[in-house]
């Protein structure tokens, strides 16, 4: 693991959003950019210790969502250091307390996968509705810094709203995952959604990636390993390129980096490398014969992902595309409007009647109104 250039300020302007959104407090959010000046240093005006004296204040009065939030902040962007370790075990207790009072049925899962000839374990994070009948598992992955705590609110709504078993896992070189990120993680990923298929006695599984996890979300979907899938955001390589990590701000190269277990900055050659080997049209699989349904979605001025990247997938009978007018990665500013419609879509998808499943794709693409285009109309005006 390793440090990385990146001013604290870079950080908040891009990720104060998505701090919010895990749980912290907006006032906290904005206490916290006040007092930190060093992303790495351990001093008053650091990082992790600035983040861990507002998660200790929630701890100390027994907060205990708001705390795992906070020490999620922490550890943030990546265990570069000993002190961000530390902070991911405190998020990990935290979040253990918080998990005792939900309103869903919850269960820390661990189960081994076969990857590169060897067993290596995921830990699921799996909600259940109390008396819920259905039997589809939804596999929820985020990308290389939103893990699975950070994910706790989507799973948990999706889970009380539908019925479906959620599974929140952490995608490979990130959290507790035994491995590094690599272009066959999906390995990991499926034999992840098999084995909690099994554990929970689903018959039918789907998966919801975000960011980078909408990579292996479409991987899987592509290649029939999942009956549905939703992938947001995903960088998939479809000019045979995935992005330019290099060129990436926010020290996402160093983000990166981390996730694919290097000791530095990857250099030009790596990045190159990187970039291709993801491409999963490189892989052939933008040209093979559709496996199963897939919803694509993604903001219309996305600053990271080619707008390329998610029109593509249009091009497949058995793709959906919703490009979200005037939003950024992964529609995040209107994604609490979109995430609803496209689960409903997830839904319809699994219905065995598909004359029903067709009717109701329809409806929730059309209560979506002007805020949702389709990729020829946007390629077209583009």
């Amino acid at each position: 693991m390793f440090t990385f250039p990146v001013q604290a300020t870079e950080l908040f302007a891009e990720r104060a959003r998505q701090f919010r959104a895990w749980g912290v407090p907006a006032h906290v959010v904005a206490r916290a950019s006040e007092r930190i000046d060093d992303v790495w240093g351990r001093g008053r005006s650091g990082w992790v210790p600035v983040w861990a004296s507002e998660a200790r204040h929630a701890e100390s009065a027994k907060e205990w969502a708001r705390a795992a939030a906070c020490w999620g902040a922490a550890r943030f962007p990546c265990l570069a250091t000993s002190d961000r370790h530390d902070a991911y075990q405190r998020q990990l207790e935290c979040f253990r307390h918080a998990s005792a009072c939900l309103p869903v049925t919850f269960r820390r899962y661990a189960v081994e996968v076969p990857y590169r000839g060897e067993p290596t374990s995921v830990v699921a994070h799996v909600y259940r509705r109390p008396r819920a009948v259905s039997d589809q598992l939804l596999l929820l992955c985020g990308g290389v810094d939103t893990w699975k705590i950070e994910l706790h609110r989507i799973a948990l709504a999706i889970s009380l709203c539908t019925g479906l078993t959620v599974a929140a896992v952490d995608m490979p070189g990130t959290g507790e995952s035994r491995v590094t990120l690599a272009a066959d993680s999906d390995l990991v990923l499926a034999g992840a959604a098999r084995r909690l298929a099994e554990r929970t006695g689903c018959v039918r599984t789907a998966m919801l990636g975000l960011s980078f996890g909408g990579h292996w979300a479409a991987k899987l979907a592509l290649t029939g390993r999942v009956d549905a899938a939703i992938e947001v955001g995903g960088p998939v390589g479809a000019n045979g390129s995935a992005v330019d990590v290099l060129g990436l701000p926010g020290g996402m190269a160093g983000i990166i980096g981390n996730a694919l277990g290097l000791d530095q900055l990857p250099h030009r050659a790596e990045s190159n490398r990187f970039s291709q080997e993801f491409s999963l049209r490189r892989q052939g699989l933008l040209s093979s014969i559709g496996r199963c349904p897939l919803l694509a979605i993604n903001g219309s001025n996305d600053p990271y992902i080619p707008l390329r990247d998610t029109t593509a997938l249009g091009d497949r009978p058995e793709a959906v595309v919703w490009l979200v007018a005037d939003a950024g990665h992964c529609a995040a500013e209107r994604l609490p409007r979109v995430l609803p419609a496209a689960v409903g879509w997830l839904l319809a998808e699994l219905s065995p009647r598909s004359v029903r499943r067709q009717l109701a794709a329809r409806a929730l693409r059309s209560a979506l109104g002007a805020a949702v285009t389709g990729p020829r109309q946007v390629a077209s005006a583009a």
